[in-house]
């Protein structure tokens, strides 16, 4: 059996609603029909029109497969039957008003001016069948019973049309807000997916140990930043770093320190570098630096007060510490390559030059394979 809360609301409104307004008619029509001495066929009818119908209706609705629809037809047929009752009472003013504006007021609210039009016609439908078995005939006094229960009726029936409309407007009020809210809550939570993707992308082109940028990310720059500098005319200096005897620091104090020995590169680097510097983890203790708008000789300068710096810091190993030295290669875009893979074999030869000529030194390459320029 179907529940209550599967019925449609409409459907459930207007059952109300019809109930109670056709209880109010009953008892205006009723007290018209008294002063007319209508017969026990003219009570039997009134009795069924307001009090089985209604729920009739009501059950028909409930169990359409479209019961908006389902409903509006209802109203219309509830017009049709008020045109059927004015003219079979002859238009008493009273009852014809409180049934036109029961009638059309319901279409209106759902179906707006074209539902007025539509109660007015199915009502003017109804009339018909009265005419035809009653013939026409005006009669529009009511006795002063059913003009105080006519207006009683109309009274309470836009008591009830305004109620609903205050509790629909409370109830989208209260929707509106929770569909603010959870459009807020939506909204958080896509800025929280957001910045995760972030944190995720930057993660996936961070070296885990350094927190310096890969080699993927570094690669994809390196073209990235070429390609400017070419287009826009401007230098470019690739540097490549290695930590020397590193071979060795592990083998003597131990991997973990080695790994200090690299984060405490790192973090100089990560302080010492411009904003548009690209700095990465190459790979071991190797590092590539590159310095877009930076000629070979200005980066070689910086570079040296990194080696100065490197060479100036310790980590603690057991009870003492640990000093390392750095190595550098520096080759520049137009004076030394054009190409980023002519870059790095020309900064990995630079730097092979400054291991050959004692380490702690920054060499520079010539402008020749067979020179480089060092500086210790």
């Amino acid at each position: 059996m179907q529940t209550k809360t599967h019925v449609h609301w409409m459907v459930r409104m207007n059952r109300r609603n019809r109930s109670l307004c056709s209880l109010l008619l009953l008892a205006t029509i009723g007290a018209h029909l008294f002063d007319k001495g209508a017969g026990p066929v003219v009570w039997a009818l009134a009795s069924v029109q307001y009090l089985i119908y209604p729920q009739l209706l009501y059950l028909v609705a409930r169990g359409s497969t479209r019961p908006r629809e389902a409903e509006i037809r209802n109203l219309l047929l509830d017009g049709f039957c008020g045109g059927l009752w004015a003219a079979g009472l002859g238009f008493p003013v009273w009852i014809t008003f409180i049934l036109l504006v029961t009638v059309t007021i319901n279409v209106t609210v759902f179906r707006g001016r074209r539902g007025f039009w539509q109660a007015a016609a199915a009502m003017s439908a109804g009339a018909v069948p009265a005419w035809l078995a009653f013939g026409a005939r005006f009669s529009p006094e009511t006795g002063w019973p059913a003009t105080l229960l006519a207006i009683l009726t109309v009274g309470v029936y836009v008591m009830i049309v305004a109620e609903n409309a205050y509790a629909r407007a409370l109830g989208l009020q209260e929707a509106r807000a929770q569909l603010r809210e959870r459009e807020l809550a939506l909204k958080r939570q896509l800025e929280e997916i957001s910045g995760l993707q972030a944190q995720l992308r930057e993660q996936a082109n961070r070296d885990p140990l350094t927190g310096l940028y890969n080699r993927r990310y570094f690669d994809a720059s390196f073209e990235r930043e070429l390609a400017r500098c070419q287009r826009e005319g401007l230098p470019l200096s690739l540097v490549m770093i290695d930590v020397d005897h590193f071979k060795q620091i592990n083998d003597r104090h131990g991997h973990p320190v080695g790994d200090e020995v690299l984060k405490a590169l790192s973090e100089l680097l990560q302080q010492q570098v411009r904003a548009s510097d690209i700095a990465c983890r190459y790979g071991g203790e190797e590092f590539l630096v590159l310095l877009p708008s930076a000629p070979p000789e200005v980066a070689s300068a910086r570079v040296d007060e990194w080696r100065r710096a490197f060479a100036a810091c310790s980590v603690a190993a057991g009870d003492g510490k640990v000093h390392a030295t750095l190595s550098a290669g520096v080759a520049g875009f137009p004076a030394h390559a054009l190409t980023s893979n002519e870059l790095l074999r020309r900064a990995d030869a630079a730097l092979y030059r400054a291991k050959t000529a004692g380490r702690n030194r920054v060499t520079v390459a010539a402008d020749t394979t067979d020179e480089a320029v060092c500086f210790a």
